[in-house]
């Protein structure tokens, strides 16, 4: 039987730099995982432009780590972890301080952030895929809570909400247990 690599953090031919950053949210699981469990998290609260905020000015601090000399890559199972968290909540549904959420969304934004290190390339190559990256993490985070905030607070859809975020829990688990077995 032969194995199915998967390779998350390539490129696509033809696209162009920029695009290939702003496409990078979406081919890395993790980082999906991450975007959907703060959606849930964020729809089940009346209040959620701070923790958006944070999200998005940590993810800017991350990609600028990736770039520094001397800083280690981010572990795999820290978007995963993350994302395992954001889902626990989601299906516990508990309530929790606005600066909780706050920072947990900060930490989410700057683990996708440092997991989204580009390859060698030259300054403004680089430059152009890390303004992307932020642009794509930007446009998916804010689309995505949006619309988990407007959906209505019935009962049956507060339930949906809870399984989803059990689902995406399970999904981290399994995320997290096959990145600790390479």
């Amino acid at each position: 039987m032969n194995e199915v690599i998967l390779i998350a953090h390539g490129s696509i031919d033809g696209v162009g730099d920029f695009w290939n950053g702003v496409y990078h949210p979406l081919r890395c699981p993790a980082h999906l995982l991450v975007l959907a469990g703060m959606a849930l998290f964020a729809g089940q609260r009346a209040r959620f432009k701070n923790p958006m905020m944070a999200f998005l000015g940590a993810a800017v601090v991350g990609l600028f780590l990736t770039q520094l000399p001397g800083v280690p890559e981010l572990p795999s199972v820290v978007p995963a972890a993350v994302a395992a968290v954001l889902g626990v909540l989601v299906a516990l549904r508990k309530s929790l301080p606005q600066v909780l959420g706050i920072g947990l969304f900060a930490i989410g934004g700057l683990s996708l952030g440092w997991d989204s290190a580009p390859e060698q390339g030259s300054g403004w190559v680089v430059f152009k895929l890390l303004l992307g990256t932020w642009t794509g993490l930007a446009l998916l985070s804010l689309n995505l809570v949006h619309y988990a905030a407007m959906v209505p607070k019935r009962p049956l859809l507060k339930v949906g909400f809870r399984v989803l975020g059990s689902w995406a829990c399970a999904i981290s688990a399994l995320n997290l247990a096959l990145t600790l077995r390479k």
